[in-house]
């Protein structure tokens, strides 16, 4: 439940403009917050933003686009809005503090936190698709590719494994596992929308659509253009994938970012000078002041 308070306006029936406004703006959060109450914070875009039309898109494409979620609690809230048990919230929060480690200090080639991008993923999976071992295997669908283990080595080992099935479950480590081995890079969406998808591909395939939301949500894809400076034949080929899985809101979802991309030569002076994902390391001394911390019980954690 919402509740708005406002101060005393004073006499309604005033002509002076100030008197005017402030019953103006009054209202004008009345109704915001009466929006929120009706559709769920989850879905609410302001008319303010509403009216934006971001990176070359229009009115009436980029109006109630979904977004993902980008930090641990608004992820958190979205799942309590679209109705997960308490025990699914729990799950969620241990996943979001597994990928802390396993990302810790990675950057994606954009220089987005690559813990937002495990989040987005997550958050992509969870508005298109329900079940909570697939959402949390989107959280964690790099996990054998840009994953740091305890052992300080990358890959989807038999120590990997094991360690990632006792955080997260064997069914959520199966799936990433399968996630890993499933290819979506340049050309391989046209090639599947052309081809058709196998029937034991189908799931994987979801995880791979939502997390192009993510990718191209932002504008990612045009800071770091990894997959050429048009994405426009792969956006149509990930929309015709949603289609033929019976997701028509997914495949809205990718067309309307789809049109971000409409604009984009103001971003050239911004691009990425790699196209590769990076870490940040502390430097020798800070390590050991942080390892000294860790021994004294201050808020440090080794993993």
């Amino acid at each position: 439940m919402f509740c708005a308070f406002a101060a005393p306006l004073g006499n309604c029936e005033s002509p002076l403009p100030t008197a005017r406004r402030n019953r103006q703006g009054a209202n004008q959060i009345y109704w915001r917050l009466a929006a929120i109450a009706r559709v769920g914070a989850s879905r609410y875009k302001s008319p303010t933003m509403q009216q934006l039309a971001p990176l070359g898109g229009t009115r009436a494409t980029m109006t109630n686009l979904f977004y993902p979620a980008q930090t641990n609690t608004a992820f958190y809230c979205q799942l309590h809005a679209r109705g997960h048990s308490t025990e699914t919230l729990v799950r969620a929060q241990h996943c979001y503090r597994v990928c802390c480690k396993l990302f810790n200090g990675r950057y994606r080639k954009t220089e987005r936190a690559f813990i937002c991008h495990a989040v987005g993923a997550g958050s992509a999976t969870a508005q298109f698709d329900s079940r909570p071992d697939f959402v949390l295997a989107a959280m964690l669908h790099a996990a054998y590719d840009s994953g740091h283990y305890p052992d300080g080595r990358f890959g989807p080992s038999a120590f990997h494994r094991q360690w990632l099935a006792s955080q997260v479950g064997e069914k959520v480590e199966r799936i990433v596992a399968a996630y890993n081995e499933f290819k979506f890079e340049a050309g391989r969406p046209e090639s599947l929308a052309a081809e058709g998808v196998p029937t034991e591909q189908r799931d994987l395939l979801m995880i791979a659509l939502c997390h192009e939301v993510d990718d191209i949500a932002d504008g990612g894809l045009a800071f770091a253009p990894k997959y050429g400076r048009s994405i426009a034949d792969r956006v149509a080929a990930c929309a015709a994938l949603a289609r033929r899985l019976d997701q028509e809101e997914l495949a809205f979802t990718l067309e309307g970012h789809g049109q971000r991309y409409a604009d984009v030569a103001w971003m050239s002076v911004l691009e990425s000078s790699t196209l590769e994902g990076f870490r940040i390391a502390p430097n020798l001394r800070s390590y050991w002041r942080l390892r000294s911390e860790n021994r004294r019980g201050k808020s440090v954690e080794v993993f």
